[in-house]
């Protein structure tokens, strides 16, 4: 078997391969989760978060983002009520028989033309609960396999 290639840059290391082949450019990691991590653990990654904070405080950063639990969906496959919760118009549907060839979807966002095969995000239930004000624990399975 061949040797592993080795890695040269820090843009080739772990952290690409943790990422793999996705299109995710953020990794959003729920509070109650990690607030229930073992004490030992919470050092070390709050040691880590500042590090980052400290290696890129003279770059701009955003001042919140937006972080909402959703499913994917397909447009054309979606139901009136879930395009409306998605923030989707549709435009020249058949009320008789539904989408057709002149079918057009619009994101209510931007404005961009979306695609009818296309993958959407459709709000969702976030299953993880509430931090609760540093209340909620849930119960870690360290070392356990699913």
């Amino acid at each position: 078997m061949p040797d592993a290639p080795i890695k040269t840059h820090p843009t080739d290391g772990p952290v690409q391969d943790w990422f793999s082949l996705s299109y995710t450019n953020y990794q959003v990691i729920p509070r109650t989760l990690m607030q229930s991590m073992p004490i030992e653990w919470q050092e070390r990654m709050v040691a880590c978060l500042a590090e980052l904070a400290e290696a890129y405080q003279h770059l701009p950063q955003a001042e919140v983002y937006k972080v909402e639990a959703a499913r994917e969906q397909i447009v054309e496959e979606m139901t009136s009520d879930q395009l409306h919760a998605a923030g989707i118009e549709v435009e020249n549907d058949d009320t008789d028989y539904g989408p057709g060839p002149e079918t057009t979807y619009h994101s209510t966002a931007d404005g961009r033309e979306l695609d009818r095969h296309e993958r959407v995000l459709l709000p969702a239930v976030d299953p993880v609960p509430h931090y609760n004000r540093g209340r909620t624990y849930v119960e870690p399975r360290v070392g356990e396999s699913a």
